[in-house]
């Protein structure tokens, strides 16, 4: 990507990135999709922190709250 834009992918691609290890660990877990499911929420809850951190419109699933 380059330097200067696009840090809305930045952050999406980090946000991924951070997801992989962690999925990683759950398909070695007792109960894997538990796990997933928590690392998919905490990762995601990261990700829009970083989106509300920032002047600009935030990803449409980080105005979401709950089950939803």
């Amino acid at each position: 990507l380059p330097p200067n834009a696009f840090a809305h992918l930045r952050r999406q691609a980090a946000a991924l990135a951070a997801l992989r290890p962690r999925m990683n660990d759950c398909c070695r877990h007792h109960s894997p999709l538990p796990c997933a499911r928590r690392a998919w929420t905490d990762v995601l809850d990261g990700f829009c922190t970083d989106e509300f951190g920032v002047k600009t419109r935030q990803f449409h699933c980080c105005r979401r709250h709950g089950a939803a």
